[in-house]
């Protein structure tokens, strides 16, 4: 089977669909965002693809095949939060969920129920301040989503919490 073959632009670390067809078929998936006439895939959604085999990627004038081509020639846009970010992007997407990137570390997810939530991915052992877990409670709700957090393991084990306000009961 000849997989389709999408650009991948090392510099701006984003994948570029230019067929009108895999720009349909994609974005039917939830993949990417449709910018001008292409479909512009964020990192994190390209490493998936190429790592289930779906698509091959034109790094300027190499074709990439495999998931390990990838690795070494991206290393460059492989910082930061990408290796948790894969976790959560692979473990959402093999239990049937869609998933939208909405940032670095944070995810719009659509489940089987058609329910949303925004899942923000977090590491072990990172501290976050009371006053910014409130935050992400506000904005969650005042966006009718509910709110996951998604925490990685050093080891990479996943879980996932929901967070939610409790209102004192007042009598």
């Amino acid at each position: 089977m000849n997989k389709p073959t999408i650009v991948f632009d090392n510099n701006t670390c984003k994948g570029y669909v230019t067929s009108l067809d895999l720009i349909r078929e994609l974005d039917k998936k939830w993949f990417g965002r449709i910018e001008e006439s292409k479909l512009v895939l964020d990192v994190v959604e390209v490493a998936y693809l190429v790592l289930k085999n779906k698509i091959s990627i034109k790094v300027n004038d190499k074709k990439i095949e495999s998931f390990n081509e990838f690795i070494n020639t991206c290393y460059n846009c492989l910082k930061g939060f990408f290796w948790p970010n894969l976790i959560v992007y692979k473990d959402l997407r093999d239990r049937g969920r869609r998933v939208r990137v909405i940032s670095d570390n944070k995810f719009l997810i659509k489940d089987k129920h058609g329910n949303l939530r925004i899942v923000i991915v977090l590491e072990e052992g990172s501290s976050r301040k009371a006053s910014s877990i409130y935050d992400d409670i506000l904005t969650a709700n005042n966006n009718g989503l509910e709110l996951v957090y998604a925490i990685v393991s050093l080891q990479g084990d996943l879980t996932y919490y929901e967070v939610s306000r409790i209102e004192p009961r007042r009598e």
